[in-house]
């Protein structure tokens, strides 16, 4: 970090949706901003696959639950591309799946301060609150056919980055809480090689997925070298969601997530 003063990160209130799924992901939006005229380097930052013992958590919950959890920074688990270095006025926005934190949660309403931690300290967020509740007959039947062997990994991000002999693109709609982690899969795992996927196949992950979503179309776009329709959705992410030009950084670069960790050619 470069800074006489030790400066703050900044970590604006947490995206998140109003209710979750119990046994299913749970995804919410951490971003952390550099305050003017301050670098950070040396940090670790999460995404949707691995949380990286960067983010941490106080719960409460009804009859009385509480959890904490802190994870100690480490030198390893570094991400891909530009991660390490936050540069002054800067944001990096992280979408992750905090279900590890609710493993032993049941129903009902929580209140969670969300914290992003370097290797000196832990910059906590506005407390969020929202609720968890228990699967529909429909959802609890899907989450049978499609991910029989969930309880095979440690988190959801495992699952997801583990081809089965089966993928199930077409069953989710876009209020299903699996719907970013089988699109993920199907793009990761699937037979169609990225240079021929239909960057529309994402248009399913609206809302509080949709920057992610954008940004994976990009790199689809990129592959494809759809010069225009790369630089229109590059253009119009880095207005709307700067907290994602380390990504878009990525790609101009030759990389990508789908890129690098794509099973199949």
């Amino acid at each position: 970090m470069q800074n006489d003063s030790s400066p703050e990160l900044v970590i604006p209130p947490v995206e998140h949706f109003a209710e979750y799924v119990i046994g299913f992901p749970m995804h919410v939006v951490i971003t952390v901003v550099s305050p003017p005229n301050v670098t950070f380097n040396g940090l670790r930052f999460a995404d949707f696959l691995d949380l990286r013992e960067c983010i941490g958590a106080e719960i409460a919950g009804p009859d009385g639950y509480a959890a904490k959890y802190r994870p100690t920074p480490d030198a390893e688990g570094r991400p891909l591309g530009d991660a390490g270095r936050l540069a002054s006025g800067e944001s990096h926005r992280m979408l992750v799946d905090v279900s590890p934190y609710f493993v032993r949660a049941s129903e009902g309403q929580y209140q969670a301060s969300f914290s992003f931690l370097d290797s000196y300290r832990a910059y906590t967020a506005p407390t969020v609150t929202f609720l968890l509740r228990l699967p529909t007959a429909e959802e609890a039947a899907l989450l049978t056919a499609v991910a029989p062997d969930r309880p095979g990994f440690v988190t959801w991000g495992e699952w997801t980055t583990h081809c089965p002999a089966a993928l199930y693109p077409d069953l989710v709609g876009q209020d299903h809480p699996l719907r970013f982690s089988l699109v993920v899969r199907e793009l990761l795992c699937g037979a169609t090689p990225l240079d021929r996927v239909d960057p529309a196949a994402l248009d399913v992950l609206t809302g509080l997925y949709a920057p992610e979503a954008r940004a994976m179309q990009a790199e689809l776009y990129r592959i494809r070298e759809d010069r225009g329709g790369y630089d229109a959705i590059r253009s119009r992410l880095l207005r709307e969601t700067p907290g994602l030009a380390w990504w878009i950084r990525m790609i101009d670069r030759g990389g990508g997530y789908l890129k690098s960790l794509r099973f199949l050619p």
